[in-house]
Order: C-alpha cells, then structure tokens, then sequence
C-alpha cells in the first residue's frame, strides 16, 4: 500500500482568477492532502505569507499588474529568503527567464505546461532542484553551454559533488543557506541540469576542467 504524500501548503498568486482558480482545483485534485491558498496581488501574497508561514512554495505570475516583472520576485526574496518561488508565465523570454533564474527563481513555468510538467515541476522545486522551461534548453537560447562558474559556485558545485546538503555546503563555505540556494540556482542554468544529482554528474566533468 503506497503511504499519502505529505501534507502540503502552496500559495498561488495570479491576478486572473480563472488560471488561480483552476490551478488550485487541478492542484487539490491531483495531490492528496495539498493545501492551496490563492493571492490576487504581491500585497495580498505578503499579507498571507505573514499569517501563515507554513507555506511551502510560491507560484507566481511574472506579470502582475502595476509592477516591473521580476519585482515580486525580488520583494519575495527579499522577505522570504528561504521561501521557493516559482515563476509561472506565458512570456517565453529568455533574457528574463535568466534574470529571474539569477535573482532567484527555483524555476520558470510555462503557462502552457500540462498537468504532468506542473506537477513535476512542483515536486522538483521542493526537493531543492530548480525547473528549467524547455526555452532554455533549447540550443538556441542565449545562455551559451561554456558560460565560466565563478570561483565561488564552483567551490559550492565541489560540495555538491561531495554529496552535502545545503546546510552542510553553507557550513563548509562561510555562507548563508539562502546564499548557497541562489548559486545552484545559477549552477543549475549554466550546467543545464535539473536537479542535484544531475548537477553532481555535470559537475564532475566541469570542475576536472577548473583550476582553483
């Protein structure tokens, strides 16, 4: 008998109520226990995230009205640092996908995605990957597959390689959790993975490539 998953909170904020709504539904029916809570607007999100802390994951439309489109993002991470956000858009944009990704994104949705890629998606970002759009892995997106690691996110892909978590990596390093999340955040773009144990096995390569 397979044990339920975890009881879950997500919150989603999208002004048109009929993609929040029907994502909430289709979230509810497709995960068992998920709790979601819906925000129209960035202030209604922080109103919420203040009353309960307990959510888990953002999902947020990177065009709100009334703000530039990352600036969510950036007031999210800025309150939430350990908080996963993940942008959810129809534009298909790679300059701004990469922005997002390099201020912080655990991801970049595309409102296209079916039901399988949501969810999979959503499973990614809570494990601690990040979720990479099709866009971006395509050969001809801006982001060239020899981008350079700086010496700080290459000393963190080497504790990756090694296995540690996160907090074991900050530990390691002299750094904040939130510090280490954002360069896998970067890590994962440059090397084109997925999720840790892709990044592990692209790492290897890329550092035994790497002077230190």
């Amino acid at each position: 008998m397979t044990a339920p998953l975890p009881a879950l909170h997500l919150l989603i904020v999208d002004d048109h109520p009929v993609v929040r709504l029907g994502m909430a539904q289709l979230l509810r029916a497709q995960r068992e226990g998920c709790e979601v809570s819906e925000a129209d607007s960035l202030p209604a999100a922080l109103a919420l995230l203040a009353l309960r802390p307990d959510v888990a994951l953002v999902v947020l439309d990177v065009h709100l009205p009334g703000l530039a489109p990352l600036q969510a993002l950036r007031q999210l991470r800025a309150d939430w640092p350990l908080l996963p956000v993940l942008l959810m858009s129809a534009d298909t944009d790679p300059a701004l996908a990469l922005r997002a990704l390099d201020e912080g994104a655990s991801g970049w949705l595309p409102k296209s995605a079916d039901v399988g890629v949501l969810l999979g998606a959503l499973e990614l970002v809570l494990a601690g990957g990040c979720y990479l759009p099709p866009f971006l892995l395509q050969r001809g997106a801006e982001t060239p597959p020899d981008e350079a690691l700086t010496q700080r996110q290459a000393e963190v892909l080497a504790e990756l390689v090694k296995g540690r978590s996160n907090k074991e990596i900050a530990r390691e390093l002299g750094m904040s959790e939130p510090t280490v999340k954002g360069h896998l955040v970067t890590i994962f773009r440059v090397l084109r993975v997925r999720n840790r144990a892709e990044a592990a096995l692209a790492g290897q390569a890329r550092l035994a490539s790497m002077r230190f």
